[in-house]
């Protein structure tokens, strides 16, 4: 009986990545970096501070939204969280690429 052959194709899947994965792959490498501080024993220890550092960052981003609506109104803004604890002041872009 002859033997079958197959190939697999090497065409790349042209699915864009979902927001879901997004997210999955950011907390992902939030943990890689986070399991090489020393300060930190084990995932007891990095969940409370991932989950702190994400509401903090999610903060920030509706915090800046707020800030530009009062200002298209002519409103004036008070930010929740002041200097230096902003999100945007302690790990802006320039120090997370």
């Amino acid at each position: 009986m002859p033997r079958k052959t197959t190939t697999k194709s090497t065409t790349k899947s042209t699915t864009s990545v979902t927001t879901a994965q997004k997210l999955g792959s950011v907390i992902k490498s939030a943990r890689d970096i986070m399991r090489k501080d020393k300060g930190l024993s084990g995932e007891l220890d990095r969940l409370p501070q991932l989950t702190w550092i994400m509401f903090l960052k999610l903060l920030d981003d509706v915090e800046k939204v707020r800030e530009v609506e009062a200002e298209l109104e002519e409103k004036e803004y008070k930010a929740p969280i002041k200097l230096p604890y902003r999100w945007r002041d302690w790990a802006g872009n320039d120090h997370f690429s």
